[in-house]
């Protein structure tokens, strides 16, 4: 994992900004399992340890969750994360340190909304935090093989927001300005504070447990909130 890590770490140095999704079970891994007392998977329920996504768990990329509409409700209304068909997910690493440049914003995360489960249940001693960011995940409209079909995932909130970086990177190339590369450190800034649509609503369950929980600011179910191009189009052009 960590030589991985460190190739994705390269990308960024190259000016690619490199996102992957969360995770669809939640506090889970991708099949819904957990861990037992020894660090093992375990697909039993009462296994209450976590188990960290990787690669999305390295701090080298962006971390992509999910949010949805919540039925009946308006383009206008807020958007919740994503616990339908799909759990948004979340979490602790494992492996990797927690980077400078999110400690403060996950610190008052910790402190300010302490979350329902303990160091039993996930990695307390200051790791890797995720996702980053999020996006709309629920029912994506697709044609498969001549039917329509409602998708859900962070597999799609994920080249969603891919889109819409690519076209901030267009808008700074077109004004000779380079690409946005490696975006972590600047969204946890206080330079981005404001750029993101703010989920309070909602939480990441697993593992026999309620997982997190979203609040305002950063939290491990949809990171610093969804993407609002026009705000981060500003910010980035008006960056060198």
């Amino acid at each position: 994992m960590q030589r991985q890590c460190a190739e994705y770490a390269k990308l960024g140095l190259m000016g690619v900004t490199v996102l992957y999704a969360s995770g669809d079970a939640g506090v889970a891994g991708s099949d819904g399992e957990c861990l037992d007392r020894n660090g093992n998977p375990s697909s039993s329920r009462n296994t209450k340890r976590f188990v960290p996504s990787f690669p999305p768990s390295c701090p080298y990329v962006t971390a992509v969750g999910a949010t949805q509409m919540v039925s009946g409700a308006s383009v206008n209304d807020a958007e919740v994360a994503c616990q339908d068909s799909i759990i948004s997910g979340g979490g602790f690493s494992n492996i990797f340190a927690m980077p400078s440049w999110q400690q403060s914003t996950v610190e008052h995360y910790l402190q300010t909304y302490p979350p329902s489960v303990t160091s039993a249940n996930y990695n307390t001693s200051g790791s890797r935090a995720y996702p980053d960011i999020a996006l709309n995940g629920a029912k994506y409209l697709t044609a498969v093989l001549g039917d329509w079909y409602p998708i859900y995932g962070t597999s799609a909130s994920t080249p969603a927001s891919a889109a819409i970086l690519s076209a901030i990177n267009d808008a700074r190339l077109a004004a000779g300005k380079g690409p946005i590369g490696f975006i972590n450190p600047i969204i946890y800034s206080s330079g981005f504070q404001g750029a993101f649509n703010d989920i309070t609503k909602g939480a990441n369950p697993g593992c026999g447990t309620d997982g997190f929980s979203a609040h305002p600011g950063w939290d491990p179910v949809t990171g610093m909130g969804t993407v609002n191009f026009s705000k981060l189009l500003a910010k980035w052009l008006a960056l060198p």
